[in-house]
């Protein structure tokens, strides 16, 4: 198993019970779709690893609830 997935069962064993169940099914049915394979281009998957990197960083940062509220509004 890998630290990204171990870190997110880590995560998972702090949700609800109920929450714990709907997350095992969603992972289910990704897992029996056959559709687990993601073809990011090498562009895509850079884009996605700078990305990653900056928000590690502190370079940038995700919109809080208020701010994604905010510009719905508009």
């Amino acid at each position: 198993m890998t630290k990204l997935l171990e870190q997110a069962i880590a995560k998972a064993r702090q949700l609800s019970e109920a929450e714990q169940d709907a997350l095992a099914d969603a992972l289910f049915a990704h897992l029996a779709s056959g559709e687990h394979r993601y073809g990011l281009s090498a562009e895509q998957a850079a884009d996605v690893a700078r990305i990653r990197d900056d928000l590690r960083s502190g370079r940038t940062r995700l919109a809080t609830d208020e701010e994604i509220s905010a510009v719905w509004k508009k």
